[in-house]
């Protein structure tokens, strides 16, 4: 019993504290502390796959109609 009282209440603290800080324009508290904690590395660790074979490719891009070969 103390399990789900402890569980609603904390459920509500987080709805409440979620809402205000939406309500206020704020980003999300996972976003906040992902910038505190690693923002400063996160450009270095992107997901970003056009720029990845930009980067290989040495920027010249494939043609097509040309039989897919770069220049």
């Amino acid at each position: 019993m103390k399990f789900i009282f402890a569980l609603v209440v904390g459920c509500a603290a987080g709805y409440y504290f979620g809402y205000t800080d939406g309500a206020a324009g704020k980003p999300s508290i996972v976003t906040r502390i992902v910038n505190s904690v690693g923002g400063g590395s996160r450009a270095r660790v992107s997901n970003d796959i056009d720029a990845a074979m930009e980067r290989v490719e040495g920027g010249a891009k494939a043609d097509a109609k040309k039989g897919g070969k770069a220049p």
